[in-house]
C-alpha cells in the first residue's frame, strides 16, 4: 500500500516496543517513518532537523512531556502533532489544544484510528495556520488603523488650530486691522487649508495603495514628472527651485498615478530640505538584471545616519517616528514600491546633500521574461 508514501511521520515514544508497533502500522498504511525520538527534547530536535509532515507524540515522555514538546514544536517548527495517550480527559484536551495539538490517539491504537488521527491532524493544522494568518492580518490592519487615526489627528491638528486662530482674529478684530493685514491673514488661512488638503490627499493615496489591484503599464516618465511638477508649481516658484532633468528616460513598468506620487514626494522633500535656493537633479541608473534606479539628488545639508534609518518608516510606526517631517510622504513611497515590487532608499552625507531613489523593472526585462 502506497497511498500515503509522500507523508513523512516522526514517532516520539519512549517505549521502544510501542514505537516499533506504531512504526509497523504506519509502514503498512504506506506512510514514511523518518525517525523515532525517545524523549520530548529529542522529538523537538528531530522535528527541526527532519521536518516531518506529522509528529506522533506520546504524552508521557522523559525530561519534557508530550504537551510541552508539542508547544515547543509549534513555536519553532509549526508541524501537526498527534498526542498518543492512555486516557483522554477534558483537562488534557484543553491543555493540549492550547499547546497546538491537532489530534488525539488513545492507546493501544489500531490502523484505522491511526490513519484517521493523522488525516485529522493535518486538516486541523491547515485550518489553524489559515486562522493564524487571518488573525495576523487583522492585527496588522488594526495597528494600521490606529496609526492612521493618530496621523490624521497629529497632522491635521496644527493647521486646523492655525485656521481657527486666524479666523477668530478676523472675527474679533476685523475693524481694527487695515486691508493689507486682512489680505495677509486670509493668505495664511488659504495656504494652511491647502496644506490640510495635501495631507488628506496623501491619506487617500495611502488607502488606495493598500486596497487597489493595479495593472502594470509602460510608464511615460516625462508626462508623469510634468504632472508632479505642476502640482508643486507654487512651491517651485516661491523657492526659486532649479530642477534638472535628463534628456531622456529608459522605459520602465509600473502604475503611473503611484509613480507620480513617488516623484511628488521626492521633489517636495527636495524643495523643503534642499539648499537656498533648492537645486534638484533627477536621473536614472541602469542596474543588473534589468533594474532601473531612479533618483533625486538635492543640495541640502544632508541627513545623519540616525535620520536615514528613520526614513521610509512603516505607516504603523509613524506615531513614534517622524524624521525631520518626512514621515507620512515617505511612508507612502515605501508602501507604493512594496506593492510594485521595487525598493526605496536614501544615500546622504552631512554637508553633501541627499539622494533619494526607487527601483522599477525595465520594459525590456519584462519582454524578455
Amino acid at each position: 500500500m502506497h497511498v500515503h508514501e509522500e507523508i513523512q511521520i516522526l514517532i516520539a515514544e519512549d517505549d521502544y516496543l510501542v514505537g516499533e508497533m506504531i512504526q509497523g502500522m504506519l509502514s503498512e498504511l504506506g506512510y514514511a517513518v523518518v525517525g523515532l525520538a525517545m524523549s520530548g527534547v529529542q522529538a523537538l530536535e528531530l522535528t527541526a532537523e527532519l521536518k516531518p509532515d506529522v509528529v506522533i507524540m506520546d504524552i508521557q515522555m522523559p525530561g519534557m512531556d508530550g504537551v510541552a514538546a508539542a508547544q515547543k514544536i509549534q513555536e519553532c517548527c509549526q508541524t501537526p502533532v498527534v498526542i498518543l495517550s492512555a486516557y483522554e480527559t477534558p483537562e488534557l484536551v484543553q491543555k493540549a489544544s492550547k499547546a497546538g495539538v491537532n489530534a488525539y490517539l488513545l492507546k493501544p491504537p489500531d490502523s484505522r484510528e491511526l490513519e484517521r488521527a493523522i488525516t485529522l491532524a493535518m486538516a486541523r493544522f491547515e485550518d489553524m495556520v489559515a486562522l493564524r494568518r487571518l488573525n495576523d492580518d487583522l492585527q496588522a490592519s488594526n495597528a494600521e488603523l490606529d496609526a492612521f487615526a493618530h496621523t490624521v489627528a497629529h497632522d491635521l491638528q496644527s493647521p486646523l488650530g492655525l485656521i481657527s486662530g486666524f479666523g477668530e482674529m478676523l472675527l474679533l478684530n476685523y475693524d481694527e486691522y487695515p486691508p493689507e493685514q486682512h489680505k495677509n491673514i486670509l493668505s495664511k488661512i488659504t495656504r494652511t487649508a491647502q496644506k490640510m488638503s495635501n495631507i488628506v490627499s496623501e491619506l487617500l493615496v495611502l488607502s488606495s495603495v493598500r486596497q487597489m489591484d493595479v495593472e502594470f503599464e509602460t510608464l511615460d516618465m516625462v508626462q508623469i514628472l510634468d504632472e508632479a511638477q505642476q502640482r508643486l508649481a507654487e512651491e517651485i516658484k516661491s523657492s526659486h527651485a532649479e530642477i534638472i532633468l535628463p534628456l531622456s528616460w529608459p522605459q520602465a513598468r509600473g502604475y503611473a498615478p503611484w509613480i507620480e506620487e513617488v516623484w511628488f514626494n521626492y521633489l517636495s522633500n527636495g524643495i523643503k530640505y534642499g539648499g537656498t535656493p533648492p537645486r534638484l537633479e533627477l536621473g536614472v541608473t541602469e542596474q543588473p538584471e534589468g533594474v532601473l534606479c531612479f533618483w533625486v539628488r538635492d543640495n541640502g545639508c544632508g541627513l545623519t545616519a540616525v535620520d536615514q534609518t528613520e526614513l521610509f518608516t512603516p505607516f504603523t510606526k509613524l506615531s513614534q517616528v517622524r524624521a525631520k517631517g518626512h514621515g507620512l510622504g515617505l511612508s507612502i513611497v515605501r508602501r507604493i514600491m512594496e506593492r510594485l515590487g521595487g525598493t526605496v532608499g536614501v544615500n546622504s552625507d552631512i554637508g553633501k546633500g541627499s539622494t533619494f531613489w526607487f527601483t522599477l523593472s525595465s520594459v525590456l526585462t519584462n519582454e524578455i521574461g
